[in-house]
């Protein structure tokens, strides 16, 4: 064979054995320049795969974004909302009392007082006496006594035990608490059993004295440790049992001594009850007998106008055998609101401008009218023999020649009893009543009160 022959023969063999060696043996046995390439085609495929992991976890995280960004997006919109709305509400609400106080304002008048019946205060009875707590200590602490026992004879009866008190009932206190807790323990409780089973069974490889003796301490350790687990319950009962007559005992002095003071409160109520009865009494036989200075007591006891005084109306009076003369200060600026306010785009915003000066005189001029009609109609509810009242409005006006505000009479009206008692107060205006009664006032929306002189006084 030539030179040729033997090197492919020689080629042929040792591409044979390669194939061979690595069919059966597999790339570990293959040459070292094909085990270089499955390495590498093996590290680029774990790239290639971690390049995808990694695009897919991206987009996840992305789509995680997006979900928690829209989710935070609503949460902000929900609460944009939700303050947005009691902003608005805030608003209505603001500007609904700033127009409600000038409805109350102008009709000052719908709020009076019932009508006094003096007759019916005549014929009434003094009011019963209240013993001092001197007086009834035996029966307040009796009274208390019985019922902190009745207290604790209820707790008693709530605090229901097993029968297993009747074995370890000498366990029941404090000090032992902290075996009641370890023998409740389910965990203990079932180690102990299994160490009571396995002594018993280890007895039964014994005979005689030594298998009954391991017998019964295995179950005497069993059966008591049931026993202070089943106790374990009432235990907490008794000692919740003995919280609660310490507590009753404790409260027993403190709720007597409170007892006693109420019951010295309610004598002092008593007394100072007792007084106002004299009082009563003696204003309503000197009112019935139409004695005038005991209408000045009638009025000061009972103060009819006290409630102006939040409008800030200052008010004195005169009185006479049939009339009486009312002046009342009227402090504009501290009752007449100088501004409007209202609602804007839909709520979300007030406005609060200067209210025009016609607007502001005309609810001055409905407050201060209001106040003549409710003044008057107050002295007629609690004074049934007046028939007339004349009441002054006084207010702060520009004197033209000093250049100051002085306080002058602004509206003087003399009210008939009779007549007052045929107006609607529910529909009438308060400006337009003044009609019906000789009255005193000059006013225009323009320029708002100007002094008068005050009526004479029949």
């Amino acid at each position: 064979m030539g030179t040729f022959g033997k090197t492919f023969t020689r080629e042929i063999g040792k591409n044979t054995g390669k194939w061979v060696s690595n069919k059966v043996f597999g790339d570990g046995h293959a040459t070292p320049h094909k085990i270089i390439h499955a390495r590498e085609r093996e590290k680029a495929r774990v790239e290639r795969d971690s390049a995808r992991n990694y695009r897919e976890q991206q987009k996840e995280l992305e789509r995680d974004r997006r979900e928690r960004d829209k989710r935070l997006a609503q949460r902000e919109k929900e609460m944009a909302e939700r303050e947005k709305q009691q902003m608005i509400e805030s608003n209505i609400t603001e500007v609904d009392e700033h127009n409600n106080y000038i409805n109350v304002i102008q009709s000052v008048h719908k709020d009076y007082s019932k009508e006094m019946n003096w007759q019916e205060i005549l014929e009434s009875e003094e009011p019963e006496y209240v013993k001092t707590s001197t007086e009834l200590k035996d029966e307040i602490t009796k009274y208390t006594n019985n019922y902190v026992d009745d207290q604790i004879a209820t707790a008693k009866e709530n605090s229901k035990l097993s029968l297993a008190r009747l074995v370890i009932g000498k366990l029941y206190e404090k000090k032992y608490a902290w075996m009641f807790n370890i023998a409740s323990n389910q965990t203990f409780f079932a180690i102990i059993g299994l160490v009571c089973l396995m002594g018993a069974l280890y007895a039964m490889s014994f005979d005689g004295f030594l298998k009954y003796f391991i017998l019964i301490l295995s179950a005497i350790l069993f059966t008591g440790v049931y026993l202070i687990k089943k106790g374990a319950k009432d235990f907490n009962v008794g000692v919740a049992l003995e919280d609660t007559i310490e507590e009753l005992e404790n409260n027993r002095p403190i709720w007597i001594k409170e007892n006693l003071v109420e019951q010295d409160e309610a004598h002092k109520q008593y007394l100072s009850e007792k007084e106002d009865y004299k009082k009563v009494m003696e204003i309503a036989k000197g009112v019935e007998s139409k004695n005038s200075q005991s209408y000045t007591y009638a009025l000061n006891f009972f103060k009819p106008f006290e409630d102006l005084s939040e409008y800030g109306s200052d008010i004195s009076f005169t009185v006479n055998s049939n009339s009486i003369s009312v002046d009342y200060f009227v402090h504009s600026e501290e009752v007449i609101p100088n501004t409007i306010k209202k609602v804007l785009r839909k709520g979300a915003e007030v406005k609060e401008e200067q209210m025009p000066t016609s607007r502001f005189n005309e609810i001055y001029q409905d407050y201060v009218c209001s106040c003549v009609l409710r003044i008057s109609k107050e002295v007629f509810q609690l004074l049934p023999v007046i028939d007339n009242v004349q009441v002054n409005a006084k207010g702060s006006v520009m004197n033209s020649a000093t250049g100051n505000h002085e306080e002058k009479t602004i509206v003087s009206a003399k009210i008939n009893r009779s007549k007052l008692a045929e107006l609607n107060f529910e529909l009438l205006d308060p400006s337009d009543s003044m009609s019906n009664f000789e009255h005193r006032m000059d006013f225009k929306k323009a320029e708002g009160f100007k002094p008068v002189e005050d009526l004479q006084v029949a």
